[in-house]
């Protein structure tokens, strides 16, 4: 009885070892495997994809989709004692400063980091692209040019409740409405924000919000640039504004994630995304702006230099915790 107790015990101890070698679908030794956990899309995401593994043909990628940035740096903080990604890409700087003091980011100082508009002094995230919010109007639903909202403030006007209310992403799992509710508290600050809320319809995530004004379930409501622009140009009923009050924007960014299975792939692959290469191949099939400083923006896009741009504030960046608390308090009390 003893010797079968020592053999069942030794084919444990062989299947949790071959459990604890996979990670993510690869194995954890496998040098030609690259993770990346992404909150971006596959439109974003694909095109650089393939352009990185035609320029790298000895890494294979296995992308890990999660929606919303929220959720993104949840999961990375939640398995910080056995890391199984090895890329953190999607969301905004000012995501990756919030959580920058948890030790999940590894310092990274790459060649490329100082073509970027922004650059960590500490190298642990990197900049990825620069995205700007318009506001898209289904035209299904709102018909006449002269009803368009023009400014950020118009959006707190009591007849969008009437309309069917404003798509809004909720700021806590999504990058984009953080960003815009940072955009907001910079013009007009926290009472502006209780007047907007009513008119609201808060989704869980930025896709949710894109996907309801083009399907014609808001009237209204925030999207990022590019997408809005794709989807203008594929004959949805659509029409940009950029407000000319104020601008919601992010800096794009990505992370190696500390203690990586596949550390050295993933600075690769994080440099390639910052280099002119990879950055124009994301202005070029992706749409997006580059967040080099010696790339134009793609044809199509609003002149950056036209446009009133936010700027967080910086409890935006220092205190998220707080803001989000805050955040939620106001929409509770709609």
């Amino acid at each position: 009885m003893r010797s079968v107790c020592v053999c069942l015990l030794a084919v444990t101890a062989l299947a949790l070892t071959a459990c604890s070698s996979v990670v993510g679908g690869q194995k954890s030794g496998d040098s030609k495997g690259l993770v990346v956990y992404t909150s971006s899309g596959p439109e974003v995401t694909a095109p650089i994809v393939k352009a990185f593994e035609k320029a790298h043909p000895d890494i294979k990628v296995t992308l890990t989709a999660i929606s919303g940035t929220g959720p993104l740096m949840s999961r990375i903080q939640g398995e910080k004692a056995n890391p199984l990604g090895d890329v953190a890409w999607g969301g905004s700087i000012e995501n990756y400063k919030a959580v920058a003091g948890k030790g999940i980011w590894a310092p990274a100082e790459l060649g490329q980091d100082k073509h970027m508009v922004a650059t960590d002094p500490k190298h642990q995230w990197h900049a990825t692209d620069l995205l700007y919010q318009a506001i898209a109007v289904n035209t299904d639903r709102v018909k006449n040019p002269a009803d368009y909202p023009k400014t950020i403030k118009d959006l707190a006007d009591p007849k969008w409740k009437k309309e069917g209310g404003i798509g809004f992403a909720n700021p806590r799992s999504s990058g984009t409405g953080y960003s815009v509710l940072a955009a907001m508290v910079s013009k007009y600050g926290w009472d502006y924000v209780d007047r907007f809320l009513p008119n609201a319809k808060v989704t869980d995530s930025s896709d949710a919000m894109f996907k309801g004004v083009r399907n014609g379930e808001f009237p209204v409501a925030f999207i990022n640039e590019d997408l809005g622009i794709a989807w203008v140009k594929a004959k949805a009923p659509l029409k940009l504004v950029y407000p000319t009050d104020v601008v919601s924007n992010q800096i794009g960014a990505a992370a190696v994630i500390k203690d990586a299975p596949h550390a050295a792939n993933a600075k690769t692959f994080v440099d390639y995304l910052m280099s002119a290469k990879g950055q124009q191949v994301m202005s070029d099939a992706v749409g997006r702006r580059s967040a080099r400083t010696d790339l134009p923006a793609p044809s199509g896009l609003a002149e950056g230099k036209s446009l009133h741009l936010a700027k967080s504030p910086e409890e935006f960046v220092s205190e998220q915790p707080k803001v989000l608390d805050t955040f939620d308090a106001a929409s509770g009390a709609k």
